[in-house]
């Protein structure tokens, strides 16, 4: 398939081209590089480059240089932000992974303030998908989904991915036949990161196996298992389970089947952005919305589930005091 923009999906296609102004997160990495290529020559689309120093490698500065320098030859607009995400992480007790996750998107919001109706466009392709869904489902975090081409953040953004029909390999060719430059960023070559042990290990040994390019398949599954999720989530919504302040209430959550049950809260925490949602987490919530039994658990991200009132929200949890940092979390993409 050719990686130009006639061949984005539908969704995210339209959304791209409608004069929103698209906020594109940008690192510098060859992914990025080849998402701002396409949509700087998108008719319709009013691109903006995005990048975030993250302060935590010494060719952060060079990278941060580059992407406006590039974003400047192309013409696009080019906003930056330097943050203390390691300072994030151990003020807030989560992983460096996290606390750039969560940074990111922070600024996200704060762009879109200075470009009203914007959304978010992000590099992820059918690779990482892949790795996307491999870590779901070897975690237990509810089978084997990804990344879907449109999806709404919890602080209300509207987020592409217009790649995710595309390969790393597909990208690289594009990349060097539009002499298009990118920085490698060396810790993806580091298989210390779960993440990066599935691309540099799990991933090829799949394909010698099968003898073919599995991240096809996992894109398949993925895309029906989204459609599932979607059809899902729109009956669970119809169903009226929460507050007006955005509360799950109990009574009617504890009326449904237990299976649905389950769903109706997986549901509820994805909606409040808990990150690396694991079966044994929805379990744990599960127990607190008995009333006899606690009335809260904690969750992954630094979060917490709390029943109150016959009602169940999540909240931060309080910072951790004299431990060390956890493991970083591997999470989709980078944002």
């Amino acid at each position: 398939m050719s990686l130009t923009p006639d061949h984005f999906d539908s969704q995210p296609a339209e959304l791209l081209r409608s004069g929103r102004p698209v906020l594109a997160g940008i690192s510098g990495g060859r992914d990025s590089m080849a998402l701002l290529s396409l949509l700087s020559g998108m008719e319709g689309c009013r691109v903006i480059a995005c990048h975030v120093h993250h302060g935590l490698r010494p060719e952060a500065d060079e990278e941060a240089q580059f992407v406006r320098e590039y974003a400047a030859s192309a013409g696009v607009p080019c906003v930056w932000r330097r943050a203390d995400v390691a300072g994030m992480a151990h003020v807030q007790g989560i992983s460096t992974e996290e606390a750039a996750r969560k940074t990111r998107q922070n600024l996200f919001l704060e762009w879109a303030a200075e470009y009203p109706g914007a959304l978010v466009a992000l590099a992820h392709h059918r690779n990482d998908q892949q790795e996307t869904a491999l870590l779901h489902l070897c975690r237990g975090a509810s089978g084997i989904h990804g990344m879907s081409p449109v999806s709404i953040w919890a602080n209300g953004l509207t987020v592409v991915r217009p790649l995710l029909n595309f390969s790393r390999k597909e990208i690289t060719a594009y990349l060097e036949e539009k002499n298009i430059p990118w920085r490698e960023d060396a810790s993806n070559q580091s298989t210390e990161y779960t993440r990066n042990a599935l691309r540099h290990h799990v991933v090829p040994r799949l394909n010698e196996i099968f003898r073919r390019d599995t991240s096809l398949s996992f894109s398949r599954a993925c895309r029906i298992e989204n459609q599932i999720r979607t059809a899902l989530a729109q009956a669970l919504e119809a169903m009226d389970l929460t507050d007006p302040q955005g509360r799950l209430y109990l009574p009617g959550v504890n009326r449904l089947p237990q299976e649905l049950k389950q769903c109706a809260v997986h549901h509820y925490l994805r909606q409040q952005s808990v990150p690396d949602l694991t079966e044994a987490a929805v379990l744990r919530v599960m127990k607190i919305l008995d009333a006899d039994g606690p009335s809260r658990t904690s969750l992954p991200g630094g979060k917490m589930a709390v029943r109150k009132e016959k009602r169940l929200f999540v909240k931060d949890a309080p910072p951790q005091i004299n431990k060390g940092e956890p493991r970083p979390a591997d999470t989709a993409g980078g944002i």
